[in-house]
């Protein structure tokens, strides 16, 4: 097994880009509500929630919107689907909730720069977008 132990030199490193992207996200976007991982708010027409992670040099970019249809079984079957085309994010339909979520992880082991974001983040909504088309489509 690896030894995963990080120096405080790297922990730092790490913490200093997770804080610079939060920072730069806050300036960028309307934030809505906060906590010490996450910010959320809400971004054409999704729920947004950026999250970073404390332990690995992550961002995780989870969207979400209500899905009032019901769910029926080749809606699950185009919903497997999807995830099995999907490489960097994964869809979910909660019918407790009764919505549709698409949630991605990237690497954040280097700055993130505004353009690079709104970059990953518009990929981000292009595919929950064809997402949730896919899965209302299918009756």
């Amino acid at each position: 097994m690896r030894d995963y132990y990080l120096t405080t030199q790297e922990r730092q490193a790490r913490n200093k880009i997770a804080a610079d992207t939060r920072a730069m996200i806050s300036r960028v976007l309307s934030i809505e509500d906060q906590d010490e991982s996450s910010l959320m708010m809400i971004y054409e027409d999704y729920y947004l929630q950026v999250s970073f992670s404390g332990v690995h040099p992550l961002i995780v970019i989870y969207l979400a919107k209500t899905f009032e249809s019901d769910i029926t079984p080749k809606r699950l079957r185009a919903l497997n689907d999807l995830n099995l085309k999907s490489v960097l994010g994964g869809h979910a339909l909660n019918q407790n909730l009764g919505c549709y979520s698409y949630r991605a992880t990237n690497w954040l082991d280097n700055p993130l720069s505004e353009k690079r974001f709104f970059e990953i983040l518009g990929r981000c909504i292009d595919e929950a977008q064809r997402g949730y088309r896919a899965i209302s489509c299918a009756a």
